[in-house]
């Protein structure tokens, strides 16, 4: 697990919940078509079709499963991590996406600084 696989958590969420969402819109599509009879009259007609972008919808489920998959690994990753308190580091940080000092107030660290806190976590992340 690299850092930037877990700095790319966020913004993965966010583009599975924006997939989604326009997959919730639903995938509806129009286009329209010039035809005429055969046979005489040769009247022109514009007939407007609609339906399902069947294409667009597997695309964007084929992207949200692998940004899912990706998202759990991340999360495998930090829950494997056997350090109580690095693990919290990472969870809060990477995960619910505070920053350091947000962190340190969110764990209640009153003798540790943010800057060491991310240091900290650098330094066993570079282990990985």
């Amino acid at each position: 697990m690299t850092k930037n696989d877990l700095e790319e958590y966020q913004r993965r969420t966010q583009l599975i919940a924006a997939y989604q969402a326009e997959l919730d819109g639903g995938m509806e599509t129009a286009d329209s078509v010039t035809g005429s009879m055969h046979e005489h009259p040769y009247v022109e007609r514009h007939v407007t079709i609609r339906g399902l972008d069947i294409k667009r919808a597997q695309c964007l489920q084929q992207r949200i499963y692998e940004l899912s998959e990706q998202c759990t690994r991340v999360e495998a990753f930090i829950a494997g991590v056997e350090d109580e308190h690095m693990r919290a580091l990472l969870y809060w940080h990477y995960i619910q996406g505070l920053s350091w000092p947000k962190v340190r107030r969110a764990l209640r660290i009153r003798n540790l600084t943010a800057d060491y806190l991310r240091k900290k976590t650098n330094m066993f992340l570079k282990c990985y």
